[in-house]
């Protein structure tokens, strides 16, 4: 139902950007740059039963940097929009959880669950078919739709430990853990964006806008600890006749965000 109201909301803008007597400040330009800062509410969504979350666990994030437009026909309703920007999000996922700590040669296990916290950076580089309509007065909208391909530079993690029994020699929880061996270097992700311009004076517009990025590919890679204990009735792990954890499948995760992006066109 929401997909279909945004495809109605970007065909109106379509036809309005027909029939609109454009004053536009690209009607003489074929590129113009600009920058931007991007506020965004960020989840993960997990794509397997043994990855848990408590409620939304939602995350704010922050994305900074550069944005271009590029008029690819004669008429400046219709833009091809790009550009790079650094941006940081995530969210959080449950887990079953086993440790072993070795005591003066002595091993101890711990089972629970591990609730994490990931904090997720990327370079992302939009790549939009943009929509816009003629200027209403000093006033523009415009939808946009297309996909992010983002490049991941940094992957932290903070784990919250729940364990099973009391020990004095149970793990404490963590903070800022590198997960970089773990995350996948690129994301892909669908996003459409709704929003409108304001003219300043000449070639400079105030730019603001609501983005949805959809991710489609899995957050998690192959390597080493991607797979999850399988879990049993409590959320711990499930052992085998043997007194073993059960490994399961490959972790599968989205990365969702909403942002709120404002800017300048120059």
């Amino acid at each position: 139902m929401i997909t279909q109201r945004i495809s109605v909301v970007l065909i109106f803008i379509a036809l309005l950007s027909l029939n609109g007597q454009s004053q536009s400040d690209m009607d003489d330009r074929s590129l113009r740059f600009g920058l931007m800062g991007s506020p965004n509410f960020g989840w993960l969504r997990p794509e397997i039963k043994e990855l848990e979350k408590d409620g939304l666990q939602p995350r704010l994030g922050f994305g900074y940097g550069v944005m271009m437009d590029y008029k690819f026909t004669d008429s400046p309703n219709y833009l091809f929009s790009t550009g790079a920007n650094i941006t940081t999000n995530g969210g959080g996922l449950i887990e079953p959880w086993e440790t072993v700590i070795t005591e003066t040669d002595t091993a101890f296990r711990f089972l629970g669950k591990n609730d994490r916290t990931y904090r997720l950076q990327y370079v992302n580089v939009p790549l939009l078919l943009k929509m816009r309509t003629g200027d209403v007065g000093y006033m523009s909208y415009f939808g946009a739709i297309g996909f992010d391909a983002s490049f991941r530079t940094r992957a932290r993690v903070n784990n919250t430990y729940t364990w099973l029994g009391n020990s004095a020699l149970q793990p404490d929880d963590e903070e800022d853990m590198d997960l970089n061996s773990n995350i996948n270097f690129m994301r892909l992700a669908l996003n459409i964006t709704l929003g409108a311009e304001y003219n300043l004076t000449g070639n400079t517009n105030i730019y603001a806008g609501l983005g949805i990025h959809n991710g489609f590919t899995n957050m998690f890679n192959n390597k080493g600890g991607s797979n999850i204990l399988k879990p049993a009735s409590d959320g711990t792990p499930e052992l085998d006749s043997s007194g073993n954890v059960i490994v399961s499948q490959r972790k599968d995760a989205k990365t969702m965000y909403i942002s709120l992006d404002i800017g300048v066109f120059f």
